[in-house]
């Protein structure tokens, strides 16, 4: 049995420069071209059923937005004392500056994770009188996570944001 494949398969091998010797040009070009059409029909068909998902949905009214969040930054890297954050297993405690900006701070917290928009989320907290919160959630799942928060404290607004990883 092993004789008749492995004659086979040398015969193949034999046949298949004879064919081509035996083409004229104009057929090595076509089939030259239908394989190049093949392959760009191959990519086209990939880059359809490639998964793809956007940070956001709508991009133009968020750049339209920018400017307040530009804002924001601003007055967070203008404060002496920065916002601190420090992971707990799956807690995420904060520590806001109330000895520069006041005591009543509120935090937005967006959780955003690069690589499955399925698993992003918001949480709130407010910070007790020591500028001390923390959000715990069992929506943390192990991995790197961009963190963006949106805090007030009185009638100011600020933005920090920072990369975590949940172990």
């Amino acid at each position: 049995a092993g004789d008749k494949y492995k004659f086979y398969g040398t015969r193949i091998l034999k046949i298949t420069p004879m064919i081509l010797k035996k083409l004229n040009w104009g057929w090595k070009i076509g089939i030259m071209y239908a394989l190049f059409v093949m392959f760009i029909l191959f990519m086209v068909y990939k880059a359809v059923n490639m998964k793809t998902e956007l940070v956001t949905k709508d991009y133009y009214a968020e750049e339209l937005r920018y400017q307040e969040q530009i804002d924001k930054m601003n007055r967070s890297n203008a404060l002496k004392e920065k916002m601190e954050w420090k992971i707990i297993g799956k807690e995420v405690r904060f520590l806001f500056p109330v000895n520069e900006v006041g005591r009543d701070v509120k935090a937005e917290v967006f959780f955003y994770r690069p690589n499955s928009s399925a698993q992003d989320f918001t949480a709130t907290c407010v910070a007790d009188t020591s500028g001390r919160c923390s959000i715990t959630s069992e929506k943390f799942r192990h991995g790197i996570y961009k963190m963006q928060v949106n805090w007030k404290a009185g009638d100011e607004t600020y933005f920090d944001e920072g990369i975590i990883n949940i172990n």
